[in-house]
Formats: structure tokens, C-alpha cells, sequence
């Protein structure tokens, strides 16, 4: 590529002075000139100009070429500030100062935001965003510090109820949207503010704000099997739907063969409708990553049957978080969870290459699924579980044609 060359003053001090506020550490910053397509009267004005700067100390320029044919060949930055009088342009140094003061004033932000301010003023000094949120935009700023010191305070609170993520955005920061809106800004600040384990760290953003019970709807807890409400048992259907706020008055009627969790809605009813009508087993919906509601479920009854557990979802980096994360919180109960249809050798029949990062994170050597994990990560191979007929566990063959 070649190198940008100037020939207009006012491009050539913005471009200069881009490169010192970027990196305002470096021993030199140097701009290439043409004057090749100029005509002599411009040409003489932008030699003039330039020759004004150097005599204020602002530049100094390199020439090229015999006494009696000179002609400019770069010209390096020595004062910036100089330049900044020339242009009345703000240093970004002092925008950035000028951005954060009203936000380092308050005194009702979290603890440890003063760091992270911080390193913001660093950024925005360098005119580079700071967790995604660029220059000068403090009153952003200050919404993401405050929705991700919320945020960690519930990561280390097993019981706190689910949420929704427009009413937490509105309680925390007083703007329904600046979660959705600022998302991985969140999750950015919230690893700064906090400590993550490993397996927090290997979730998505979503992933993670779902383990702290923030969702962006509350969905209902989807159960196929022999489940009563404040022990009154459920009429005989496919299966049945639980608000909520509701799901820790539900217990189970009859003891199951086995339980199931099932990642994605579509293989969920295909399972209920073709496999579990036949069997006495309970089969519950995890909606992908599961809510609170949802895993607090799956564990009580879990408890309750004292029957065999198995996990059916995608075998792909996203669907091996969702196993780890159901699996870790089964053995704080003593229990282990067991892969159904998710296994190396089955993804190695039937996998296919994925066009992205397919992202396993976190350490999987103690997990059931740690064969398959690998495998995902290491080869690429993915495979959506919508792709295969349900099958029941207790079926005397595992073996899956694709």
C-alpha cells in the first residue's frame, strides 16, 4: 500500500495531529507531501504556509533536491500545540478530561469505578473507544458501570428472582433500552469489575447475564411428565407451561424413568410427541441457555426422581456451554449428567466445518462432554440437534444415522 501523501494544509495538521493524539509516546511523526498536482500559485501558498509553522516551532520541514530546485518532501511534528492554535481544534486529551468530569463528581457509582475511568481517560485521550464506547460519551459510560456493577452483585446470588432485561435496565440506570443497547459494553466492564471464574469467562454475553437470572423475557418453564401444582397434578397433555414466577411450586407427581433437558424447541416437542407419550420420563425445555427459574427446576425435580439425567442440545461450542453450565450445577447435588446424542464419535459421522469461530472456552477436561469439547474446538465441527429424529435413552442402540 502506498503511503498517504498531502498537499492541503488543513489535512495534513489534522493527520498530524491524529497520529500524536494516538500515540502521543512515540519520538516522531512525519507526513509525506505532494506538491506534484498543485499549481504554482497553490504551490507557493502551501510552501508558505508550511514555512509559517516551522518558523513558530510547530513543524519542521524536510526538503529534497538541489538548492535551485528544492522541493518538500515530508514534514515532521515538533510542537502540537502549535497546530492546535492554528486549527482551534480541542486536544483529545483535553475532551476526554472534560468528558469524565461530571461523572468522577458523583459519589453514588460503584466502588471501583475510579480505575475504570481511569483507563477511559487513557482511551479517549488516544481518540480510542474505551469497552466499546467511544470519546466523550460519558453519560454511556456511566449507565455500563452502573448495569455492570448490578450485574455482579447478582452473579453471587444463587436466589435472586429472574428478571427481564428492560425492567433491570430501567431499576439500575434509569433508561429501559441502555442494556440492549450497550450490551457487550456491560459484559466488558463487568469483567473488569469482577473476578469471573472460568466458566463464567467461556459464556457469551447473553449466556452470562441469563446466569445471573437477567433475561430479556421470562419464559415460561416448559415440563413434559407427571408434575403437580401446590400438589394438584396437571391434566393429562403434551406437555405444560409454567410462568416463571410460578415454577418453585412444582413438584413432581410420579416417579420417571428418567429425566431429560432438550436445548432447542423444536426437537423439545418433536421429543414430547414422538418419544415421551410412550414412556414414563420427564422431559423439560431448557431454552437454550437456562433462565434461573428453569435450572432451579431442573435440579428439584431432578432431585425428587432419583433417576438418571440426560442432556440432548447442539454439538457445537454454544451447546457445550449450555451442558457444562446444567452439568456444574447437577454436582453441587451429587448428581452427573449425561450426554444424550452428543458425543466425539457421533459428531465425527456427521459434523461439518464451521464458517466461524466455533468457541468452546473454559476448561472441559473434568466434564462428561469433555471428549466432544474438544473435538468442536479442535477440528471445527458442528451439528445442530434439529438434524436428527429423537430418540428415547432407554433405547438398547445409541448409534444415530445421519
Amino acid at each position: 500500500m502506498s503511503r498517504q501523501r498531502f498537499s492541503d494544509i488543513a489535512s495534513l495538521i489534522d493527520h498530524l495531529l491524529d497520529r500524536y493524539e494516538k500515540n502521543p509516546d512515540a519520538s516522531r511523526w512525519i507526513a509525506a507531501i505532494d506538491q506534484d498536482d498543485l499549481t504554482v500559485n497553490a504551490g507557493d501558498a502551501f510552501v508558505d504556509d508550511l514555512t509559517l509553522l516551522e518558523r513558530d516551532g510547530g513543524v519542521e520541514i524536510g526538503w529534497t533536491g538541489p538548492k535551485w530546485g528544492r522541493s518538500i518532501k515530508s514534514v515532521k511534528l515538533r510542537d502540537p500545540n502549535v497546530l492546535y492554535r492554528r486549527t482551534e481544534r480541542r486536544p483529545a486529551s483535553e475532551f476526554a478530561t472534560e468528558s469524565l468530569a461530571a461523572l468522577r463528581a458523583r459519589d453514588d457509582l460503584p466502588v471501583g469505578t475510579e480505575l475504570l475511568l481511569d483507563e477511559a481517560a487513557f482511551a479517549w485521550s488516544r481518540k480510542a473507544s474505551y469497552l466499546g464506547i467511544r470519546p466523550g460519551e460519558g453519560k454511556t459510560l456511566a449507565q455500563v458501570l452502573r448495569l455492570a456493577s448490578a450485574v455482579c452483585e447478582r452473579l453471587g446470588e444463587l436466589s435472586a428472582s429472574e428478571v427481564d432485561f428492560r425492567s433491570f435496565s430501567r431499576l439500575c440506570s434509569g433508561d429501559s433500552k441502555a442494556l440492549e443497547r450497550n450490551l457487550n459494553s456491560v459484559v466488558s466492564a463487568i469483567q473488569r469489575f469482577s473476578a469471573l471464574t472460568e466458566t463464567q469467562a467461556a459464556l457469551d454475553s447473553e449466556e452470562l447475564l441469563a446466569s445471573a437470572g437477567i433475561k430479556r423475557l421470562p419464559q415460561p418453564v416448559l415440563i413434559c411428565g407427571a408434575i403437580s401444582l401446590d400438589d394438584h397434578p396437571f391434566p393429562n397433555m403434551p406437555f405444560s407451561g409454567i410462568p416463571a414466577e410460578c415454577a418453585g411450586r412444582v413438584n413432581l407427581s410420579k416417579r420417571p424413568e428418567y429425566v431429560m433437558t432438550i436445548e432447542n424447541f423444536s426437537s423439545f416437542v418433536r421429543y414430547v410427541r414422538e418419544v415421551a407419550r410412550n414412556e414414563n420420563g420427564l422431559v423439560i425445555y431448557s431454552g437454550g441457555f437456562p433462565s434461573r427459574p428453569v435450572l432451579e427446576t431442573i435440579v428439584r425435580l431432578t432431585k425428587q426422581a432419583y433417576a438418571p439425567i440426560y442432556h440432548w442440545g447442539d454439538m457445537d461450542g454454544g451447546g457445550v456451554r449450555i451442558f457444562r453450565h446444567i452439568e456444574q450445577r447437577l454436582a453441587l447435588i451429587g448428581v452427573n449428567l449425561q450426554p444424550h446424542m452428543m458425543n466425539a464419535d457421533l459428531l465425527r459421522k456427521v459434523g461439518l466445518k464451521t464458517q466461524g469461530a466455533n468457541r468452546v472456552g473454559g476448561s472441559m477436561r473434568e466434564s462428561a462432554i469433555g471428549e466432544l469439547a474438544l473435538l468442536i474446538e479442535q477440528a471445527g465441527l458442528a451439528h445442530e440437534q434439529e438434524e436428527f429424529d429423537p430418540q428415547s435413552p432407554l433405547a438398547t442402540s445409541k448409534q444415530v444415522h445421519a
